[in-house]
């Protein structure tokens, strides 16, 4: 899985860096700029990204948010599963409602360099993920039970595709509860790194955020 969650998280930066562009007039405040775009990445809250990001509009934010989200859904959760568009859409609002509710607050902007800050985030990570893998374990085992004491029947097709449906639902259901009993650890710092390119256009470093993504949603565990 881990290989999947990376991919996620490139094609979230990526997005977050092409949208996250803007020009330094009278200073630049790093600490709102990072919360604009945590608040973006987490919340789909365009509010203070509008106003830190020249050039940025709700529409293009909000498709950065949702491709982000889409992305995620495919790439850590139902990249397996042949599923209809209308449940790959139920998982992506489910993960948007998870994302919605992490918790990270930005505590100081430190200046390191002449267009350089180190930016200061207090994250209590959850357990949402963690609890989702060990529930899929114990479905799974429950599943194969069931599976050899013949509770399928029909074709070989026909029980493949029945299979197949109940792995996809129990999915959705066992991480809408672990969503629904999220708990969170002890506080941690997490620092990010904030530049700007040749542009004078701002950016957080990559690999910080990435970083962030793993630790906030535990990912980092699987």
């Amino acid at each position: 899985m881990m290989k999947y969650i990376k991919r996620m998280l490139l094609f979230l930066i990526s997005t977050v860096v092409l949208c996250a562009n803007t020009g330094c007039r009278g200073g630049f405040d790093a600490a709102g700029y990072t919360q604009a775009l945590l608040h973006l990445t987490f919340q789909g809250d365009t509010k203070e990204a509008l106003r830190m990001i020249d050039g940025a509009t709700y529409e293009t934010l909000m498709l950065n948010y949702q491709e982000s989200v889409d992305a995620f859904t495919v790439n850590v959760i139902t990249s397996q599963f042949d599923i209809s568009e209308t449940k790959q859409t139920q998982f992506a609002e489910l993960v948007a409602k998870i994302f919605s509710v992490m918790r990270y607050e930005v505590t100081g902007a430190e200046k390191t360099g002449e267009k350089e800050y180190e930016v200061s985030v207090a994250i209590w990570p959850a357990d949402i993920f963690v609890k989702f893998r060990e529930l899929l374990v114990t479905d799974s085992l429950e599943m194969a039970k069931e599976i050899q004491e013949g509770k399928y029947k029909g074709t070989e097709e026909e029980i493949d595709s029945q299979i197949m449906a109940d792995i996809v639902n129990h999915a959705y259901e066992l991480l809408d509860s672990a969503y629904m009993q999220a708990d969170y650890g002890e506080r941690k710092t997490v620092i990010l790194k904030v530049k700007a390119d040749k542009k004078n256009e701002y950016y957080i470093d990559e690999d910080d955020m990435n970083n962030l993504m793993e630790k906030i949603l535990r990912l980092d565990e699987m």
